[in-house]
């Protein structure tokens, strides 16, 4: 089940060649959507039938410098967001003994301080971004041996704070199709005692066109994002088995995401990609029977085509009610 919209939630800058398409968006506002971001280690076990899970993130972005799909540096960049993110699931009986249910992620991202890249300054237009609309199922469950196959389906609509004009939104205004796949098992340790765990998340995206997008001289474009992946790794280590008490590391990587413009007066390379590798450690354990706190600590360590974060951090809790 996802957790969270990774950041850049909005629109990250681009920097597009000047001569191809006028200065009118050299630094245009097209840009790579968000993805729907990385699950932390509780998400894949397999939750009880006909309960509610009310969940509160708070994510925290800063970056300092932009890299083109070429790799090249753009410093004298910063973007900062702030984002509160709230999450409730519902889950049913279970179908052909498949546990199965559904949940809705609202998202509300701000962009904090002074926004610029490559010392330009950027107007941005914080608001709510696209909720996601979600159906998981669990093909497979033994809890006796940490081991869980998860599918999960998200829907964003192309709903949430957008203007054309800024080069920071909240929104996209994409519609996201979003099939993610987890698998978790045991590596080694005693079942339920101090163990070390794998978890490996893929997922895919579909994207929507945006035809409202940034300003092509006197034109309205039409922005297109091809499809994108996400692959995401965690070893979590079970240090207090008691209350499910884990410290681990984690690997992403994404790719695909090209982004470009359409316009009457021609196809234009936004230079937007998804297209990142970042790393990170996290941290996690029940306070309570029912209530489950998680924290992650990530940066990036290559990026092209986009903004390179070197802090990326989400604290999370929850309630089972």
């Amino acid at each position: 089940m996802k957790s969270v919209e990774r950041q850049p939630i909005g629109r990250t800058p681009s920097v597009i060649a000047g001569a191809a398409i006028g200065s009118v968006i050299a630094l245009a506002a097209a840009t790579a959507p968000a993805l729907a971001g990385g699950p932390l280690p509780y998400d894949l076990i397999t939750p009880p039938p006909n309960v509610n899970i009310a969940i509160l993130y708070n994510e925290v972005t800063s970056g300092s410098s932009f890299y083109t799909a070429n790799g090249t540096k753009v410093g004298d960049t910063s973007i900062v967001t702030d984002t509160p993110i709230l999450r409730y699931v519902h889950t049913f009986g279970q179908i052909a003994g498949m546990q199965w249910g559904v949940q809705v992620i609202a998202p509300d991202t701000n962009f904090i301080g002074n926004t610029k890249l490559g010392g330009t300054d950027l107007p941005s237009n914080s608001g709510f971004a696209e909720p996601q609309l979600s159906a998981f199922i669990y093909p497979y469950s033994d809890p006796t041996q940490d081991a869980y196959f998860n599918i999960t389906y998200f829907l964003s609509p192309a709903v949430g704070a957008y203007e054309s004009s800024a080069s920071l939104n909240a929104s996209n205004n994409q519609m996201v199709n979003n099939l993610e796949i987890g698998f978790g098992h045991r590596l080694f340790g005693p079942p339920k005692g101090h163990r070390l765990d794998f978890e490996v998340w893929l997922d895919g995206y579909i994207y929507g066109v945006n035809n409202d997008g940034p300003a092509v001289g006197p034109f309205t474009s039409h922005e297109h994002t091809q499809p994108s992946g996400q692959l995401i790794v965690y070893l979590p280590y079970y240090v207090h088995p008691s209350t499910a008490g884990y410290i681990g590391l984690s690997f992403e990587q994404t790719w695909g995401g090209k982004s470009y413009l359409t316009s009457p007066i021609g196809n234009f390379d936004t230079g937007n990609r998804i297209d990142a590798t970042t790393i990170g450690v996290n941290a996690g354990t029940f306070i309570a029977p029912t209530v489950a706190v998680q924290a992650s600590l990530t940066t990036d360590v290559r990026v092209r085509g986009g903004l390179k974060n070197n802090v990326i951090f989400l604290a999370q809790i929850a309630k089972v009610f």
